[in-house]
């Protein structure tokens, strides 16, 4: 880690966390770009819509800077003053040609784990219809690094974790993989672009107007009854593990702090308003 920096045009969230750590440590947490560029290689259609989701992010953002790539540019650049990064997916918030080649060259060749949001590879939401899923997840592979759907990296004593929710729902091969980071014995940050909350580590249906949209979502998905079973496996024992120390998530473009389990979901606010995470631990 180099010397500290401080931002231009960002607004730090800072999260302190005591895990006893020999020496503190820095993670910076990225989410919710929502970059919205398009080419003469895109159609037409996508040209007008992404010029009118730009509007949307322009009158959100923050001034006088407004723009979403200038803000993920500055911020990969004050990256380089933290121990690691962790992106939570939403980087896009279509996928275009303009908006590739643009995420490409800014992440080209930097360190950072991610995983992906529900702008770049959700049916539900209508950005990766089942058609393309394939097509698009390896275009996605080209301007992301690392595994999309579950990858760890133990940073001054924390494992830290990536793992894909952009279904709202978990998997057993993503179980298994949780259960071997756990066994490694390091506390544990776990990242993802969906945040955690109580209400989902039963999807009942009574329990609040949010848990059933995503109990719908995820059967909308494609998924069954044995999937939102291993989904409810999968979230209570996050909420329950005591070795995961917090969980931290976007897609809700606000900074929120919400009890999940014995631990909390840090919840951060959109980078297209120029907000970054700062996780300080010691």
């Amino acid at each position: 880690m180099r010397g500290r920096m401080f931002p231009m045009n960002l607004t730090p969230v800072v999260v302190n966390l005591h895990l006893g750590l020999e020496k503190p440590l820095r993670i910076l947490h990225l989410t919710d770009a929502h970059i919205a560029l398009a080419d003469d290689e895109d159609s037409d259609a996508l040209k007008e819509k992404s010029a009118a989701r730009r509007t949307v992010f322009f009158n959100e953002g923050k001034a006088p800077l407004r723009d979403p790539v200038g803000f993920l540019e500055e911020a990969m650049e004050y990256a380089k003053s933290f121990d690691y990064t962790v992106i939570t997916g939403d980087v896009f918030d279509r996928i275009s040609h303009g908006s590739v080649d643009k995420i490409r060259s800014v992440l080209a060749d930097k360190e950072y784990l991610f995983c992906l949001g529900n702008h770049e590879f959700s049916i539900v939401t209508g950005h990766a219809p089942k058609e393309q899923r394939g097509e698009i997840l390896e275009l996605l592979k080209t301007v992301f690094r690392g595994n999309l759907f579950f990858e760890s990296k133990v940073v001054g004593g924390v494992n830290l974790i990536a793992t894909d929710n952009s279904g709202y729902y978990w998997t057993e091969e993503q179980y298994e993989l949780l259960k071997a980071e756990v066994a490694k014995g390091y506390p544990i940050l776990l990242f993802t672009h969906s945040p955690l909350e109580n209400g989902i580590r039963t999807l009942d249906p009574n329990h609040d107007g949010r848990t059933a949209t995503i109990r719908r979502l995820i059967l909308e998905d494609g998924g069954t009854e044995q999937t939102l079973a291993t989904t409810c496996k999968v979230t209570d024992y996050i909420a329950n593990e005591p070795l995961i120390k917090a969980t931290f998530g976007g897609h809700f473009h606000g900074n929120m702090i919400k009890e999940f389990g014995n631990k909390n979901t840090y919840i951060l606010g959109g980078l297209f308003k120029g907000i970054v995470g700062e996780i300080h631990i010691d």
